[in-house]
C-alpha cells in the first residue's frame, strides 16, 4: 500500500482481507475484534489531529482561508 493511505484505511483493508481467507470463524472474528479497536483507536487519533491542525490529511494550509500564520 502507498505510503499515503490513512492508517484507517489499511486497518479496513486487513478486516477485508482476513474475511476473504480460509480460516475458521472464530480466529478470524477475534482478530477483527482486535482490529477493530485498533480501528477505533486510530479514527479517534486521526480526527483530533485534523481537528487541533485544522486541515484534513494532506491538505496545504495555504488552500485554507482562515489557516493560522506560519503554518505552511
Amino acid at each position: 500500500m502507498s505510503a499515503r493511505v490513512s492508517p484507517t484505511d489499511r486497518i479496513h483493508a486487513r478486516i477485508d482481507a482476513l474475511f476473504a481467507q480460509d480460516r475458521p470463524l472464530p480466529e478470524v472474528l477475534e482478530e477483527v475484534a482486535r482490529l477493530g479497536a485498533q480501528l477505533l483507536m486510530q479514527a479517534a487519533l486521526e480526527a483530533e489531529v485534523t481537528e487541533f491542525l485544522g486541515r484534513e490529511r494532506y491538505q496545504r494550509a495555504a488552500t485554507i482561508t482562515d489557516a493560522r500564520a506560519g503554518v505552511a
